[in-house]
This record gives C-alpha cells, sequence and structure tokens, in this order.
C-alpha cells in the first residue's frame, strides 16, 4: 500500500465509480483513492455493481495513476473469481469488512495489500489476529450507521492509539465522523497512517468535490 511516509496521507473514497470525481480528487492533492464494487455504500446511497459492470468506470479511474484500493464487496456477494481478475487490474490494495471476507481472502489477494476494515467494537486483539493472518493494512471503522456524522470523539481517538500501538501496519481512519481539517492532527498523533474521506464529509456533487478536499490536504501537511 503507498503512502507518504513522513505525514499523514489523504486517501478519498468515491461516492460513485466516475472518472471526473477521481479527477478532481487528484487535482485537489489526495494521496489515493478508494473504489467499490458489489456493495451498497451506506453513506452515499449508491448502489455498486459487480467488477463487469464497473470494469470500464475502474479503467477510467485507474488511468489517472492515483494509487487506488477497490472495495470488493459485503457480506456474502465477495467473489474469489472477481478478485482474482481485479488483481490484473492494477489495484494498490483491497479492501473489506473483516466480517464479511471469506476464509481465502488474504491469499486471494495475491500482490495486492490486502486490506481489513474492524467493525466498530473491535479493538488490539482483533487488529493483532488481523495481521497475524497476513492483512497488511487495517481500515478502522469507528461507528455504527446510526451514529455518522457526530463529531470526533475521544473514545475514537483511545480506539485508535490502542489499535495502531498494536499492530505494524497501516491504520486508516474513514470519515464516519463528520471530520474538520483540525481534526487531522489529533488523528496523526493517535498513530493513524491516512484519512479515508468519504460521503460524510465530501458530498457527492462533482462541481464541489475537489473544494471540499483540499483543506484536509492542507491540513496534513
Amino acid at each position: 500500500m503507498r503512502l507518504p511516509q513522513s505525514r499523514l496521507a489523504v486517501l478519498v473514497s468515491l461516492p460513485r465509480n466516475e472518472t471526473a470525481l477521481a479527477q478532481a480528487a487528484s487535482d485537489a492533492g489526495a494521496d489515493g483513492l478508494k473504489v467499490h464494487t458489489n456493495v451498497r455504500h451506506r453513506a452515499s446511497g449508491t448502489d455498486f455493481g459487480p467488477l463487469d459492470a464497473e470494469r470500464e468506470a475502474l479503467r477510467g479511474i485507474l488511468a489517472l495513476g492515483v494509487p487506488t484500493g477497490l472495495v470488493v464487496g459485503a457480506a456474502g456477494s465477495v467473489s474469489i473469481a472477481e478478485m482474482a481478475a481485479a488483481r490484473e487490474m492494477g489495484f494498490d490494495y483491497f479492501d473489506v469488512y473483516a466480517a464479511d471476507a471469506p476464509a481465502g481472502y488474504v491469499e486471494a489477494c495475491g500482490p495486492v495489500t490486502p486490506m481489513v476494515a474492524l467493525g466498530p467494537g473491535d479493538g488490539p486483539s482483533q487488529a493483532r489476529a488481523m495481521v497475524r493472518r497476513g492483512c497488511g493494512a487495517l481500515e478502522l471503522s469507528t461507528l455504527e450507521p446510526d451514529r455518522y456524522g457526530t463529531p470526533l470523539s475521544l473514545a475514537t481517538l483511545a480506539r485508535l492509539e490502542a489499535v495502531a500501538s498494536a499492530v505494524d501496519v497501516p491504520v486508516v481512519v474513514p470519515s464516519q465522523h463528520a471530520l474538520v481539517p483540525d481534526d487531522l492532527a489529533s488523528l496523526r498523533d493517535a498513530g493513524a497512517a491516512a484519512v479515508l474521506l468519504g460521503a460524510v464529509v465530501t458530498g457527492a456533487d462533482t462541481a464541489e468535490f475537489g473544494a471540499r478536499i483540499e483543506p484536509y490536504v492542507a491540513a496534513a501537511r
């Protein structure tokens, strides 16, 4: 997983698999992107289809040359066969909730970095076990969906610190909280390697997308 070593990285989860959104994020200075297949995305309300349906859009995004990860599905929709096909497309990492990942997920990633998202109740022991099983990065889901959009909490920072100090792989924090740029220093100090900006803070309007990302990029640098 390609991340800057000297500062907090700013990654952007696209609300739709659209090249225009990816270009706006890249122009705003994002260090990487995340796209989706086989899932209904809670925060954006978008239904993402299987790889065959999303392939052309994903190729356009990958052609921008920005490191890009792929969410490979949700519970019951992760296809090992699709992952094998997606490996050849040039993704930087694959991602899925740990609870939704099939037993062969890590092996199916091959040379692509396997990342899993810990659930809101998972802590250091689960994080260590995932790393022992071969996961090369962790996404720290911070909130149950009914609490999306609430301010960053002390409890989340404490949990982040506990998880990040327990493992030696990058820990990525998604913007399930309504993060503001000033929060990035606290996330970095608690051990985050990257913040993943999603629809809660970026919205889904192509015209405003880059402008909403720029303040976070500035804060990270």
